[in-house]
Protein backbone atom coordinates (compact mmCIF):
# COMPACT_ATOMS: atom_id res chain seq x y z
CA UNK A 1 0.00 0.00 0.00
CA UNK A 2 3.00 2.34 0.29
CA UNK A 3 2.77 3.62 -3.29
CA UNK A 4 -0.99 4.06 -3.02
CA UNK A 5 -0.75 6.08 0.18
CA UNK A 6 2.18 8.15 -1.03
CA UNK A 7 0.32 9.15 -4.19
CA UNK A 8 -2.85 9.92 -2.24
CA UNK A 9 -0.92 12.10 0.18
CA UNK A 10 0.65 13.95 -2.72
CA UNK A 11 -2.68 14.57 -4.45
CA UNK A 12 -4.24 15.88 -1.24
CA UNK A 13 -1.19 18.04 -0.50
CA UNK A 14 -1.39 19.45 -4.03
CA UNK A 15 -5.05 20.36 -3.42
CA UNK A 16 -4.19 22.24 -0.22
CA UNK A 17 -1.27 23.90 -2.04
CA UNK A 18 -3.59 24.94 -4.90
CA UNK A 19 -1.38 23.31 -7.52
CA UNK A 20 -3.05 23.21 -10.90
CA UNK A 21 -2.41 19.52 -11.65
CA UNK A 22 -5.73 18.91 -13.35
CA UNK A 23 -6.35 16.05 -10.92
CA UNK A 24 -8.82 16.17 -8.06
CA UNK A 25 -8.47 13.85 -5.03
CA UNK A 26 -11.54 11.63 -4.75
CA UNK A 27 -12.69 9.53 -1.80
CA UNK A 28 -15.58 7.08 -1.48
CA UNK A 29 -16.03 7.25 2.28
CA UNK A 30 -17.79 4.01 3.16
CA UNK A 31 -15.47 3.79 6.18
CA UNK A 32 -17.54 6.02 8.43
CA UNK A 33 -16.77 5.72 12.14
CA UNK A 34 -20.19 7.01 13.24
CA UNK A 35 -23.23 4.71 13.40
CA UNK A 36 -26.14 7.02 12.52
CA UNK A 37 -27.13 6.08 8.98
CA UNK A 38 -25.54 2.65 9.21
CA UNK A 39 -27.57 -0.53 8.63
CA UNK A 40 -28.92 -1.34 12.14
CA UNK A 41 -28.07 -5.04 11.90
CA UNK A 42 -24.39 -4.20 11.35
CA UNK A 43 -23.97 -2.05 14.47
CA UNK A 44 -22.45 -3.96 17.43
CA UNK A 45 -24.51 -3.69 20.61
CA UNK A 46 -21.39 -2.83 22.59
CA UNK A 47 -19.87 -0.36 20.11
CA UNK A 48 -19.79 2.46 22.67
CA UNK A 49 -18.80 0.34 25.66
CA UNK A 50 -16.11 -1.96 24.28
CA UNK A 51 -13.00 -0.47 22.59
CA UNK A 52 -12.18 -3.88 21.13
CA UNK A 53 -15.53 -3.98 19.35
CA UNK A 54 -15.12 -0.42 18.08
CA UNK A 55 -11.68 -1.32 16.71
CA UNK A 56 -12.99 -4.50 15.10
CA UNK A 57 -15.90 -2.62 13.49
CA UNK A 58 -13.67 0.10 12.03
CA UNK A 59 -10.92 -2.26 10.86
CA UNK A 60 -13.44 -4.40 8.99
CA UNK A 61 -14.66 -1.34 7.12
CA UNK A 62 -11.11 -0.23 6.35
CA UNK A 63 -10.07 -3.68 5.08
CA UNK A 64 -13.12 -3.92 2.83
CA UNK A 65 -12.56 -0.45 1.46
CA UNK A 66 -8.91 -1.05 0.63
CA UNK A 67 -9.83 -4.29 -1.13
CA UNK A 68 -12.68 -2.85 -3.17
CA UNK A 69 -11.68 0.70 -4.02
CA UNK A 70 -8.68 2.56 -5.34
CA UNK A 71 -9.19 6.13 -4.13
CA UNK A 72 -7.42 8.72 -1.98
CA UNK A 73 -8.54 7.39 1.40
CA UNK A 74 -5.78 6.86 3.96
CA UNK A 75 -6.77 4.62 6.90
CA UNK A 76 -7.30 6.18 10.34
CA UNK A 77 -9.01 5.06 13.54
CA UNK A 78 -11.51 7.17 15.46
CA UNK A 79 -12.30 6.98 19.21
CA UNK A 80 -15.88 7.84 18.41
CA UNK A 81 -18.48 8.78 21.03
CA UNK A 82 -20.63 11.23 19.11
CA UNK A 83 -20.51 15.00 19.24
CA UNK A 84 -21.25 15.17 22.96
CA UNK A 85 -17.97 14.37 24.67
CA UNK A 86 -17.07 17.89 25.86
CA UNK A 87 -20.62 18.74 27.06
CA UNK A 88 -20.79 15.39 28.87
CA UNK A 89 -17.73 16.37 30.91
CA UNK A 90 -19.37 19.67 31.89
CA UNK A 91 -22.63 18.15 33.10
CA UNK A 92 -24.78 17.41 30.05
CA UNK A 93 -26.84 14.25 30.20
CA UNK A 94 -26.00 11.83 27.39
CA UNK A 95 -28.54 9.58 25.71
CA UNK A 96 -27.45 6.26 24.17
CA UNK A 97 -30.06 5.07 21.69
CA UNK A 98 -29.98 1.89 19.64
CA UNK A 99 -28.65 2.49 16.13
CA UNK A 100 -27.75 6.10 16.77
CA UNK A 101 -24.78 8.10 17.98
CA UNK A 102 -24.80 9.47 21.55
CA UNK A 103 -26.79 12.68 21.95
CA UNK A 104 -27.24 15.39 24.57
CA UNK A 105 -30.56 15.77 26.40
CA UNK A 106 -31.27 19.39 27.22
CA UNK A 107 -29.03 22.36 28.12
CA UNK A 108 -26.95 22.80 31.25
CA UNK A 109 -27.35 26.57 31.54
CA UNK A 110 -30.67 28.31 32.11
CA UNK A 111 -29.51 31.81 33.09
CA UNK A 112 -26.55 33.79 31.76
CA UNK A 113 -25.00 34.34 35.20
CA UNK A 114 -24.52 30.57 35.50
CA UNK A 115 -21.79 30.81 32.87
CA UNK A 116 -19.30 31.91 35.52
CA UNK A 117 -20.02 28.79 37.60
CA UNK A 118 -19.14 26.29 34.87
CA UNK A 119 -16.56 23.73 36.05
CA UNK A 120 -13.32 23.05 34.22
CA UNK A 121 -13.55 19.37 33.30
CA UNK A 122 -10.87 16.84 34.14
CA UNK A 123 -10.28 14.56 31.09
CA UNK A 124 -9.26 11.73 33.42
CA UNK A 125 -12.51 11.64 35.38
CA UNK A 126 -15.35 13.63 33.78
CA UNK A 127 -18.06 12.56 31.36
CA UNK A 128 -17.06 10.53 28.33
CA UNK A 129 -13.53 11.96 28.24
CA UNK A 130 -11.90 9.07 30.15
CA UNK A 131 -13.58 6.57 27.82
CA UNK A 132 -12.18 8.40 24.80
CA UNK A 133 -8.66 8.34 26.25
CA UNK A 134 -8.96 4.66 27.11
CA UNK A 135 -10.06 3.95 23.54
CA UNK A 136 -7.14 5.91 22.07
CA UNK A 137 -4.75 3.95 24.28
CA UNK A 138 -6.37 0.65 23.27
CA UNK A 139 -6.21 1.49 19.57
CA UNK A 140 -2.52 2.33 19.81
CA UNK A 141 -1.80 -0.89 21.68
CA UNK A 142 -3.63 -3.11 19.18
CA UNK A 143 -3.06 -1.42 15.81
CA UNK A 144 -0.35 0.47 13.97
CA UNK A 145 -2.82 2.77 12.18
CA UNK A 146 -2.89 6.48 13.07
CA UNK A 147 -5.46 7.42 15.71
CA UNK A 148 -7.52 10.59 15.43
CA UNK A 149 -8.83 12.64 18.34
CA UNK A 150 -12.57 12.31 18.79
CA UNK A 151 -15.00 14.59 16.98
CA UNK A 152 -14.15 18.20 17.85
CA UNK A 153 -17.19 20.41 17.93
CA UNK A 154 -16.01 24.02 17.69
CA UNK A 155 -16.45 26.62 20.46
CA UNK A 156 -19.79 27.78 19.04
CA UNK A 157 -21.29 24.28 18.93
CA UNK A 158 -20.10 23.59 22.48
CA UNK A 159 -21.59 26.86 23.74
CA UNK A 160 -24.92 26.22 22.00
CA UNK A 161 -25.10 22.70 23.42
CA UNK A 162 -24.57 24.04 26.93
CA UNK A 163 -27.18 26.80 26.79
CA UNK A 164 -29.38 26.23 23.75
CA UNK A 165 -29.50 28.14 20.47
CA UNK A 166 -32.22 30.60 21.45
CA UNK A 167 -30.60 31.43 24.78
CA UNK A 168 -27.24 32.13 23.20
CA UNK A 169 -28.69 34.47 20.60
CA UNK A 170 -30.63 36.37 23.28
CA UNK A 171 -27.65 36.53 25.64
CA UNK A 172 -25.37 37.74 22.85
CA UNK A 173 -27.75 40.67 22.42
CA UNK A 174 -28.64 41.39 26.05
CA UNK A 175 -25.53 40.13 27.87
CA UNK A 176 -22.70 40.24 25.30
CA UNK A 177 -19.92 40.16 27.91
CA UNK A 178 -21.26 36.92 29.37
CA UNK A 179 -21.75 35.44 25.91
CA UNK A 180 -18.08 36.17 25.21
CA UNK A 181 -17.16 34.53 28.51
CA UNK A 182 -19.02 31.40 27.43
CA UNK A 183 -17.18 31.37 24.11
CA UNK A 184 -13.85 31.92 25.86
CA UNK A 185 -14.59 29.08 28.28
CA UNK A 186 -15.63 26.71 25.45
CA UNK A 187 -12.47 27.56 23.52
CA UNK A 188 -10.10 26.88 26.41
CA UNK A 189 -11.83 23.60 27.32
CA UNK A 190 -11.66 22.45 23.70
CA UNK A 191 -7.98 23.33 23.24
CA UNK A 192 -6.97 21.57 26.45
CA UNK A 193 -9.05 18.52 25.55
CA UNK A 194 -7.56 18.17 22.06
CA UNK A 195 -4.06 18.55 23.46
CA UNK A 196 -4.66 15.75 25.94
CA UNK A 197 -5.93 13.44 23.19
CA UNK A 198 -2.99 14.23 20.94
CA UNK A 199 -0.63 13.30 23.73
CA UNK A 200 -2.33 9.93 24.13
CA UNK A 201 -2.37 9.41 20.35
CA UNK A 202 1.33 10.25 20.03
CA UNK A 203 0.61 13.16 17.70
CA UNK A 204 2.45 16.43 17.32
CA UNK A 205 0.15 19.38 17.92
CA UNK A 206 0.44 20.66 14.35
CA UNK A 207 -0.20 17.35 12.52
CA UNK A 208 -2.37 14.26 12.69
CA UNK A 209 -5.85 15.56 11.83
CA UNK A 210 -8.27 13.83 9.44
CA UNK A 211 -11.31 16.08 8.91
CA UNK A 212 -14.16 13.62 8.35
CA UNK A 213 -11.45 11.01 7.63
CA UNK A 214 -9.79 13.06 4.89
CA UNK A 215 -6.08 13.55 5.50
CA UNK A 216 -5.01 17.05 6.54
CA UNK A 217 -1.50 17.14 5.04
CA UNK A 218 1.57 18.26 6.90
CA UNK A 219 2.08 22.00 6.83
CA UNK A 220 -1.63 22.80 7.00
CA UNK A 221 -2.31 22.33 10.70
CA UNK A 222 -3.22 19.68 13.21
CA UNK A 223 -6.86 20.28 14.07
CA UNK A 224 -10.33 20.09 12.53
CA UNK A 225 -13.46 21.44 14.17
CA UNK A 226 -17.16 21.45 13.31
CA UNK A 227 -19.32 24.55 13.14
CA UNK A 228 -22.68 23.44 11.75
CA UNK A 229 -24.51 26.36 13.35
CA UNK A 230 -22.62 28.84 11.19
CA UNK A 231 -25.50 28.32 8.77
CA UNK A 232 -28.08 29.91 11.11
CA UNK A 233 -26.15 32.82 12.60
CA UNK A 234 -25.80 36.26 11.03
CA UNK A 235 -22.43 37.27 9.53
CA UNK A 236 -22.14 40.16 12.02
CA UNK A 237 -22.75 37.98 15.06
CA UNK A 238 -20.49 35.25 13.69
CA UNK A 239 -17.68 37.74 13.13
CA UNK A 240 -17.92 39.01 16.72
CA UNK A 241 -18.70 35.85 18.68
CA UNK A 242 -17.11 33.04 16.65
CA UNK A 243 -14.26 34.13 14.36
CA UNK A 244 -11.88 35.20 17.20
CA UNK A 245 -12.42 31.94 19.10
CA UNK A 246 -12.09 29.65 16.09
CA UNK A 247 -8.92 31.55 15.23
CA UNK A 248 -7.55 30.82 18.70
CA UNK A 249 -8.16 27.09 18.24
CA UNK A 250 -6.45 27.06 14.86
CA UNK A 251 -3.48 29.07 16.12
CA UNK A 252 -3.03 26.62 19.01
CA UNK A 253 -2.51 23.75 16.57
CA UNK A 254 -0.72 25.43 13.70
CA UNK A 255 -3.85 25.71 11.58
CA UNK A 256 -6.72 23.45 10.58
CA UNK A 257 -10.07 23.01 8.89
CA UNK A 258 -13.71 23.84 9.58
CA UNK A 259 -16.70 21.60 8.83
CA UNK A 260 -20.35 22.46 8.36
CA UNK A 261 -23.42 20.90 6.74
CA UNK A 262 -25.78 23.00 4.64
CA UNK A 263 -25.47 26.50 3.23
CA UNK A 264 -23.15 29.12 4.72
CA UNK A 265 -22.50 31.29 1.69
CA UNK A 266 -23.12 34.33 3.90
CA UNK A 267 -20.07 33.38 6.01
CA UNK A 268 -17.51 33.19 3.20
CA UNK A 269 -15.81 36.46 4.16
CA UNK A 270 -15.78 35.39 7.81
CA UNK A 271 -14.07 32.14 6.87
CA UNK A 272 -11.42 34.09 5.00
CA UNK A 273 -10.94 36.32 8.06
CA UNK A 274 -10.37 33.32 10.38
CA UNK A 275 -6.70 33.09 11.34
CA UNK A 276 -5.13 29.69 10.80
CA UNK A 277 -7.98 28.29 8.72
CA UNK A 278 -6.53 26.21 5.89
CA UNK A 279 -9.57 24.38 4.55
CA UNK A 280 -13.36 24.04 4.57
CA UNK A 281 -15.15 20.70 4.79
CA UNK A 282 -18.63 21.32 3.42
CA UNK A 283 -21.44 18.78 3.25
CA UNK A 284 -23.17 21.04 0.75
CA UNK A 285 -26.54 19.20 0.60
CA UNK A 286 -26.81 19.91 -3.10
CA UNK A 287 -26.12 23.66 -2.88
CA UNK A 288 -23.74 23.81 -5.85
CA UNK A 289 -24.00 27.60 -6.16
CA UNK A 290 -22.40 27.87 -2.75
CA UNK A 291 -19.59 25.53 -3.84
CA UNK A 292 -18.79 27.64 -6.88
CA UNK A 293 -18.83 30.84 -4.83
CA UNK A 294 -16.44 29.34 -2.28
CA UNK A 295 -14.12 28.05 -4.98
CA UNK A 296 -13.84 31.52 -6.46
CA UNK A 297 -13.21 33.26 -3.14
CA UNK A 298 -10.98 30.54 -1.67
CA UNK A 299 -8.69 30.28 -4.68
CA UNK A 300 -5.04 30.06 -3.60
CA UNK A 301 -6.11 30.49 0.04
CA UNK A 302 -8.33 27.69 1.39
CA UNK A 303 -8.76 24.09 0.26
CA UNK A 304 -12.36 23.00 -0.26
CA UNK A 305 -13.61 19.50 0.57
CA UNK A 306 -16.87 19.03 -1.35
CA UNK A 307 -18.84 16.35 0.51
CA UNK A 308 -22.31 14.86 0.89
CA UNK A 309 -24.08 11.76 2.01
CA UNK A 310 -24.91 9.83 -1.13
CA UNK A 311 -27.85 11.39 -2.97
CA UNK A 312 -30.92 9.43 -3.93
CA UNK A 313 -30.17 10.06 -7.61
CA UNK A 314 -26.44 9.50 -7.80
CA UNK A 315 -25.91 9.90 -11.56
CA UNK A 316 -27.72 13.23 -11.92
CA UNK A 317 -26.24 14.68 -8.72
CA UNK A 318 -22.61 14.12 -9.67
CA UNK A 319 -23.22 14.97 -13.31
CA UNK A 320 -24.40 18.42 -12.22
CA UNK A 321 -21.78 18.85 -9.51
CA UNK A 322 -18.83 17.88 -11.68
CA UNK A 323 -19.83 20.13 -14.55
CA UNK A 324 -17.24 22.92 -14.64
CA UNK A 325 -16.00 22.02 -11.14
CA UNK A 326 -12.34 23.09 -11.10
CA UNK A 327 -9.96 20.48 -9.74
CA UNK A 328 -7.55 23.05 -8.34
CA UNK A 329 -7.81 23.37 -4.56
CA UNK A 330 -10.71 20.89 -4.41
CA UNK A 331 -11.24 17.45 -2.86
CA UNK A 332 -14.35 15.39 -3.63
CA UNK A 333 -15.68 12.99 -0.98
CA UNK A 334 -18.85 10.91 -1.23
CA UNK A 335 -20.23 9.34 1.97
CA UNK A 336 -22.46 6.34 1.23
CA UNK A 337 -24.99 5.85 4.03
CA UNK A 338 -27.30 2.85 4.08
CA UNK A 339 -30.12 4.71 5.85
CA UNK A 340 -29.61 8.30 4.63
CA UNK A 341 -30.20 9.80 1.20
CA UNK A 342 -29.87 13.39 0.02
CA UNK A 343 -33.08 14.50 -1.66
CA UNK A 344 -34.42 18.02 -2.25
CA UNK A 345 -31.66 19.60 -0.19
CA UNK A 346 -32.30 17.45 2.89
CA UNK A 347 -30.91 14.25 4.36
CA UNK A 348 -33.85 11.88 4.51
CA UNK A 349 -34.40 8.34 5.77
CA UNK A 350 -34.11 5.98 2.83
CA UNK A 351 -32.79 2.42 3.10
CA UNK A 352 -30.31 1.05 0.56
CA UNK A 353 -27.70 -1.69 0.50
CA UNK A 354 -24.49 -0.09 1.71
CA UNK A 355 -22.12 -2.22 -0.39
CA UNK A 356 -24.05 -1.65 -3.63
CA UNK A 357 -24.37 2.03 -2.80
CA UNK A 358 -20.61 2.40 -2.36
CA UNK A 359 -19.91 0.52 -5.58
CA UNK A 360 -22.35 2.65 -7.59
CA UNK A 361 -20.90 5.83 -6.12
CA UNK A 362 -17.38 4.71 -7.04
CA UNK A 363 -18.50 3.96 -10.58
CA UNK A 364 -20.12 7.36 -11.02
CA UNK A 365 -17.18 9.37 -9.68
CA UNK A 366 -14.66 6.98 -11.22
CA UNK A 367 -13.75 9.43 -13.96
CA UNK A 368 -12.27 11.66 -11.27
CA UNK A 369 -10.15 8.86 -9.81
CA UNK A 370 -6.56 8.24 -10.98
CA UNK A 371 -6.61 7.13 -14.60
CA UNK A 372 -6.44 3.39 -15.41
CA UNK A 373 -3.02 3.92 -16.95
CA UNK A 374 -1.74 5.42 -13.69
CA UNK A 375 -3.29 2.63 -11.64
CA UNK A 376 -1.76 -0.13 -13.74
CA UNK A 377 1.69 1.22 -12.93
CA UNK A 378 1.22 0.58 -9.21
CA UNK A 379 -1.35 -2.22 -8.85
CA UNK A 380 -0.81 -5.97 -9.03
CA UNK A 381 -2.96 -7.99 -11.43
CA UNK A 382 -5.06 -9.27 -8.53
CA UNK A 383 -5.72 -5.71 -7.37
CA UNK A 384 -6.65 -4.62 -10.90
CA UNK A 385 -9.31 -7.32 -11.06
CA UNK A 386 -11.00 -5.88 -7.96
CA UNK A 387 -11.52 -2.37 -9.37
CA UNK A 388 -15.19 -1.42 -9.46
CA UNK A 389 -15.00 0.81 -12.52
CA UNK A 390 -13.96 -0.38 -16.00
CA UNK A 391 -10.38 -0.33 -17.24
Amino acid sequence: MDDRYREARQRIHDAYSHKDTGEMPVLVMDVNYWVSGESPQLIPDDYFTNPARMLEFQLAKIDRHLEWFQDDYIPVLWPWYGTVVVPSAIGSKVLFQRGMDPAVQGPVLERPEEIRKLPHPDPLTDGLMPRVLETIDYFRQHSDLPVMFTDAQGPLNIALTLCGVENFFVWAKEHPALAHELMDYSTEVLINWIRMQKQHAGQAEDTGAFPHSILLPEGFGGVCISDDDCTVISPRMYREFVVPYNSRVFRAFGGGTLHFCGSAEHQIENFLATEGLTGINCFCMGDFHQIRCMQQRFENRLALMVCDFTPLHIESYYSELLTDLPAKGTILAAYPAAEFALEDGKYQIFSRDSAQLAEETARVVGSRLPSPRQLLKTLSCAECQRLTYPI
